[in-house]
């Protein structure tokens, strides 16, 4: 059962997630978040939030719709929190919209991922995406729309934030992005290098985050995992993160990365 307790936690993350990752363009329309990031080929970056349940954003998907077409888009909604869009996510999929990145929003006392990890003094933590991680950025993760990316979105985080590295014999091995929010830090951009996997690198840098945090007084971190990614779940639990809510995507018209 998700008490209403639960779901005002998954609400506010839901909406901090949304403001540490900015798009470029955004709209606010009948109580949704419309998101338009150009050049930017990912979902998270041109999808519409929904209003609250009680404001039925099923009557007004003619505003969505209409918002992305004009932008020559697929129609993308990020069905978040699901547990309390069911009403949303029927009259999507009747519309014909395909379910797409099934995804686990986790949660984590800071205090608990500290105790959980060791300090690792030779890890880069840095106030600004700098060149050098932006670097580490586009290696772990491949050129696709990562310059484009940089631009867009990273360069525009809202401070404070975190952007932690990990080299190994001088090469970019693991990195991650920490932003904070009141109470709330949330994790973004975990990437590990496939050769130096395994080797704690990962929950190094999820430990400089969660110290980072501690130090601007965030209690809770949360960060997002598709629910497919079985090894990365697996090595969140080990440091205390544990299920909150999870979203997925609709989608009407192309892909979406």
């Amino acid at each position: 059962m998700f008490d209403p307790m639960q779901g005002a936690r998954a609400v506010r993350i839901e909406r901090s997630a949304a403001a540490a990752w900015p798009a470029g363009r955004t709209e606010a329309a009948a109580g949704w978040l419309l998101r338009h990031t150009p050049g930017v080929a990912r979902r998270r970056s041109n999808s519409a939030l929904p209003p609250a349940p009680d404001r039925h954003p099923e009557r007004s998907l003619d505003v969505v719709e209409a918002f992305y077409r004009a932008a020559g888009l697929p129609v993308t909604v990020q069905v978040g929190p699901a547990e309390q869009h069911r009403e949303l996510d029927a009259a999507l999929a009747a519309r014909g919209y395909r379910r797409e990145a099934p995804t686990l929003v986790l949660t984590a006392a800071t205090a608990d991922v500290i105790a959980a990890t060791d300090p690792v003094l030779s890890l880069t933590v840095e106030g600004v995406p700098s060149a050098a991680w932006l670097a580490a950025h586009q290696s772990l993760n491949g050129p696709g729309d990562t310059s484009a990316l940089a631009r867009q979105v990273l360069a525009r985080v809202p401070a404070p934030a975190a952007f932690v590295r990990a080299e190994v014999e001088e090469r970019d091995a693991a990195i991650g992005m920490v932003v904070a929010d009141g109470e709330w830090a949330g994790v973004f951009c975990m990437a590990t290098s496939p050769e130096h996997r395994r080797r704690g690198l990962a929950l190094a840098v999820l430990g400089a985050a969660a110290r980072w945090a501690a130090g601007r007084d965030c209690a809770e971190l949360y960060l997002q995992v598709e629910k497919a990614n079985i090894a990365a779940r697996e090595l969140y639990s080990r440091v205390g993160f544990a299920h909150s809510h999870h979203y997925h995507y609709r989608v009407l018209g192309g892909a979406v990365s």
